[in-house]
């Protein structure tokens, strides 16, 4: 149950996350590298998870 709520705590701050970046992005506001990463990374991984649950 814990592992439960742990996932889904760490899935609402990964979605802070893309919505600040987002909103940076809309300001006109710079971006840090680190961040870059971890957007390509989430980006990577959200869409094999998309392409393994469509098989």
């Amino acid at each position: 149950m814990l592992l439960k709520k742990y996932d889904e705590n760490k899935e609402a701050l990964k979605e802070i996350g893309r919505e600040a970046i987002s909103q940076s992005r809309r300001l006109g506001l710079p971006i840090s590298v680190r961040d870059r990463e971890n957007e390509a990374k989430d980006r990577l991984s959200r869409d094999l998870e998309k392409r393994i649950s469509a098989a």
